[in-house]
Parts: C-alpha cells; sequence; structure tokens
C-alpha cells in the first residue's frame, strides 16, 4: 500500500475479520474487510494510554465504510504524530503543516473500496483538550479522524458546502454505529 506507511512501526496489527468471529455490530455486516493498523512508535504519548485501542479504530473504519455502503474494503490506517504527517502532507500534497487526517483513496468501486489514512495522535490529543464538550476525549477525537477520513476513501467530500452537510451527517451516523454521540 503505500506513501504514508512508516519506515517501522512496532504496533502492527491487521485483521481480515472474514475469519474471525464477529465482536460489533457493524463488523457482520461487513464480512470482505481487511484493515492494517500502524502506530508510529515515536509518539509521545501511547496509543493506550492516550484511551484508543487498535480495535476501536478498526470498527470506526469498518463504521463508515458501511455508512458510505461499502462492504469490501482493504484501508490501512498509520497513527502518526504532527511531525510525521506534516512531512506527510507537505510532500504528497504540498500543504506545509500538519492536520488531523490524510487520506489517500486508491480504489472506489462500491462496494469495493481500497485505500490508506494517517492520522495524528499529536493533534487529537491538542484538540480533545479545547473542545468544550463534556466527556469528549482524546479517543472520540481520534476515532473521529478515522472516521473522517474512511468517509473520504468511500466517497465523500468536504470542500464545498454543498457536500459538506452530507459529510457531517455520515461522520454522526458512523460514530452513532460505535456509540459516540457527536452534537450538532
Amino acid at each position: 500500500m503505500s506513501p504514508s506507511l512508516p519506515e517501522h512501526a512496532p504496533e502492527h496489527e491487521s485483521d481480515d475479520l472474514a475469519d474471525h468471529e464477529p465482536e460489533h455490530a457493524t463488523e457482520r455486516a461487513n464480512e470482505h474487510v481487511a484493515i492494517e493498523v500502524l502506530v508510529d512508535d515515536d509518539q509521545e504519548v501511547p496509543l493506550e494510554h492516550a484511551g484508543v485501542s487498535v480495535k476501536a479504530i478498526r470498527q470506526a473504519v469498518i463504521a463508515a465504510a458501511s455508512v458510505g455502503e461499502c462492504s469490501e474494503c482493504q484501508i490501512g490506517v498509520r497513527v502518526a504524530g504532527d511531525e510525521s504527517i506534516h512531512e506527510v502532507n507537505r510532500q504528497f500534497l504540498q500543504h506545509d503543516y500538519p492536520t488531523d487526517v490524510i487520506s489517500f483513496p486508491y480504489e472506489l468501486s462500491p462496494p469495493r473500496v481500497e485505500g490508506e489514512l494517517i492520522v495524528s495522535l499529536d493533534t487529537a490529543l491538542e484538540q480533545a483538550r479545547a473542545v468544550q464538550t463534556p466527556g469528549w476525549t482524546v479517543a472520540n477525537e481520534l476515532l473521529l479522524y478515522v472516521v473522517h477520513g474512511t468517509l473520504h476513501l468511500v466517497g465523500f467530500d468536504d470542500t464545498a458546502p454543498d457536500v459538506r452537510a452530507a459529510m457531517r451527517e455520515a461522520e454522526r451516523a458512523a460514530m452513532r454505529l460505535i456509540g459516540i454521540e457527536i452534537d450538532g
């Protein structure tokens, strides 16, 4: 898969849900889903200390894919810090700043989708502190980035006002599937 993958990532987990007993309702709906999660080893705060699990990341991908009516997915998710996502943003999108999520779509032929995401744990930590919503956590913030990025992979867009509302509603629907409510 490619541009966003780190040179080394100690926490590397891959899962083809078709070979396992479903653990979540959205997993049952998506029998042909392969999700690879890579976590950069240079994180200031380890993923588990931020309250996020690899399983939750997978469930967020599955939920967003199901909202996009994509049931055959191969998606890679890289959890990185601001420095790494900044470099990817500069290299591939010519944007010289860190961001929350970058999506690399490779194939969108519903119900089939292939692509990769890179999400920033540093940005999630910063934004979760800044949010004024009681109970909003770093995990919620990071999972929202995973959902948002996956929705881009399955065909949603938010670059223009006329499509932004559909993206926001899809985010709310996917987050509800993983048990997180978003206001507004």
